[in-house]
């Protein structure tokens, strides 16, 4: 990893533009044509920033994050139904009790992913494998729960302002990390010849 300035203002560059979601957030580019860098800037060896499983290891603190933002919906969504006094419906009790679940899944799945990442007692292989199985979990759970809260507050749920409506783009637009497809099939590919691992003591 090189740590290279970013302070020239004639090399800063535009992002790709505006997003949906995680607007307070700033994305863009820098020209490092020519730039200079010094043996101070060069942080590790070669090969460092991709050696697993560090790299994939510090993925279960997006799927925390992601977690949160689950966490926040659902207190939204329990906060408008009682102030419209719809709480009680047995359809919106329904959705309620399936956002719960959604929540709880998503909860355990942090959790073996945060074991995972620390145990001293598992192959790299499982480590990243059952992060990568984690984030793509958190990631279904918290799409189907944005898609239950669209349903029980209605348009309301799309009104901009709206701290509903916020935090469901925010989170939407979090939750599009890289390579999905690549994460779970070779996590499968894995499980394929492995028992799943204890995370140990």
């Amino acid at each position: 990893m090189v740590l290279a300035p970013t302070t020239d203002l004639e090399r800063q560059r535009p992002g790709p533009g505006a997003l949906t979601g995680m607007q307070a957030s700033g994305t863009g580019a820098y020209d490092f044509t020519g730039l200079q860098i010094s043996p101070d800037d060069i942080i590790g060896s070669p090969g460092d920033y991709l050696r697993q499983p560090e790299f994939s290891a510090g993925a279960w603190r997006g799927s925390a994050v992601a977690l949160g933002g689950m966490d926040h919906l659902i207190d939204l969504l329990r906060e408008e139904l009682l102030e419209r006094e719809r709480a009680g419906s047995p359809h919106q009790l329904a959705r309620i009790g399936e956002a719960l679940i959604l929540q709880k899944t998503a909860a355990m799945w942090v959790h073996e992913a945060a074991q995972a990442a620390y145990s001293a007692h598992m192959k790299s292989e499982d480590v990243t494998s059952i992060i990568n199985l984690a984030r793509l979990a958190v990631e279904k759970a918290a799409l189907e729960l944005i898609t239950l809260v669209q349903r029980s507050l209605g348009l309301s749920a799309f009104i901009k302002g709206k701290a509903v409506e916020q935090v469901m783009r925010d989170l939407a637009t979090y939750l599009r990390q890289p390579a999905p497809d690549e994460a779970l099939t070779e996590a499968a590919a894995w499980f394929v010849h492995h028992d799943w691992p204890e995370a140990g003591p």
